[in-house]
């Protein structure tokens, strides 16, 4: 193996080979997957990311299935595009808060104050009524008709024990009296906190910029410009600085009539970590299927394209002529496409397509951009576990260099990631007898060729008949 044929490695170099095989299995497997929402909901915390795993995970914490908020369209259309993991944010505003209700004693005296778990404005009831014994009490929370939580106990610790138990409530306050039975106390003075406004979607941001392996993020349908210009330059700034994360945006149903509007929002946009969905479907706007597509985006294989994929659509809401399908992909603009009884996605581009000093128009694919991003997001972790406690020597620089060029690039090339012309070194222009510059005694330059493999989306073949 790669980590033993050098003479007296050390452990942090053996750690390097274990982070570097380790990255190449993840990516082998397809397991990258990694997205982040915002949107509102009347259940779940609030103002912080929330790692979600499923669909059930997200129903439970966020009542995803039944709120009307926009945590319904997450839960709807992110886990269709199967990522491995959400990031799950619930925005609030200050006025959001948790429900209240007290259960009296015999002597209409306050017996237990409770709140609900979080910020929500749902209509929880509680009831109390007798045990089995005479000195047991039982508590009923209920949604509606809809028994959530139900406990009982023969002394009031007992009961407070058991409500602090549930996922549904807890308690303020206690008396030593049992409480008296009741058909049902309201929880009421609840709020959502959902009338957010960009300060909500900023705060988002700045959570998302502390998360490491992020690999896409999308909005919960919003279209507002001002948002849209603040998250364009959230993902632009973070890049630089190491967050390779791709956004997701969409527009109005307005777009699906008037095409060309998309395609300009595209062209201003011009980004390679940018994609723009410029067309909805099953009646869901750009904006509301970005949301899939991002999942999409995060999870989908670095060898494996997303052009032609078939999605859980059912119908495009307006059909785009051949022109406006070659228009989009001239603008970077993500569509989807009816195919048969099946809706795809027509090209998976991002909005790049005037490349400036630096790029090139092949980075204007999903597929590129992402091999791009995940070959820096792994070789900044290599180089940062490598250095410690490390000599800037040449030997070491060599050492690592090897590492990542057999073990790191050449398993990308054997799972058809990159091509097999890639190369990893100590930069020349920096170390050794022709070196043009001087590095300072901690400075290690390395240079790195690679080329991503695209997808074949494009067949043209030559038929001759013979008679």
């Amino acid at each position: 193996m790669a980590g033993t044929y050098i003479e007296g490695v050390s452990k942090v170099l053996s750690g390097v080979y274990t982070l570097i095989k380790a990255a190449v299995q993840r990516i082998s497997v397809g397991s990258r997957g990694v997205v982040a929402y915002p949107f509102t909901s009347n259940w779940g915390p609030v103002n912080q990311i929330v790692d979600i795993g499923n669909e059930a995970d997200f129903r439970k914490v966020f009542n995803g299935d039944k709120t009307s908020l926009t945590a319904s369209l997450i839960f709807k259309l992110a886990f269709a595009g199967r990522p491995q993991r959400v990031k799950a944010y619930r925005m609030a505003v200050g006025s959001a808060a948790k429900g209240t209700a007290t259960l009296s004693d015999i002597n209409e005296a306050p017996a237990i104050t409770l709140e609900t778990l979080y910020p929500t404005d749902r209509t929880f009831t509680a009831v109390v009524k007798d045990g089995f014994t005479p000195s047991e009490k039982v508590i009923d929370i209920l949604e509606g008709s809809v028994l959530l939580a139900s406990v009982k106990g023969t002394s009031v610790d007992q009961l407070v024990r058991a409500l602090n138990g549930t996922d549904y409530v807890r308690v303020v306050s206690s008396d030593t009296n049992m409480p008296n039975n009741t058909a049902g106390v309201t929880f009421t003075e609840g709020s959502n906190g959902d009338s957010v406004t960009a300060a909500e979607y900023t705060a988002f941001t700045e959570a998302l910029e502390a998360e490491e392996g992020v690999n896409a993020f999308s909005l919960d349908g919003v279209t507002d410009e001002a948002i849209i210009a603040a998250m364009v330059t959230f993902t632009k700034r973070v890049r630089e600085d190491g967050l390779y994360i791709t956004f997701v945006n969409g527009g109005p149903t307005s777009w699906d009539v008037s095409p060309g509007d998309a395609n300009a929002k595209s062209n201003s946009l011009n980004y390679r970590a940018i994609v723009n969905v410029g067309n909805g479907a099953d009646g869901f706007n750009g904006a509301e299927a970005a949301i899939y597509v991002a999942a999409r985006v995060a999870s989908a294989e670095l060898n494996a394209g997303l052009t032609d994929e078939l999605t859980p659509f059912a119908t495009v809401n307006k059909k785009l002529t051949k022109s406006e399908r070659i228009a989009a992909k001239e603008a970077g603009t993500l569509v989807f496409v009816t195919e048969g009884d099946q809706v795809v996605i027509d090209e998976a581009v991002n909005t790049l397509t005037a490349p400036v000093a630096g790029e090139s128009k092949e980075m204007g694919k999903i597929r590129v951009n992402n091999t791009l991003d995940q070959i820096s997001y792994d070789l900044e972790k290599f180089g940062n576990e490598y250095k410690r406690g490390r000599s800037n020597t040449d030997e070491a620089r060599q050492t690592f260099a090897a590492a990542v060029e057999t073990d790191y690039l050449g398993g990308l090339a054997a799972m058809e990631v990159i091509q097999p012309d890639y190369s990893y070194e100590p930069d020349p222009d920096y170390h050794g007898e022709s070196a043009v510059f001087k590095p300072a005694l901690d400075e290690a330059y390395f240079t790195s060729v690679v080329t991503p493999v695209d997808s074949m989306e494009k067949i043209y073949q030559k038929i001759g008949v013979n008679f």
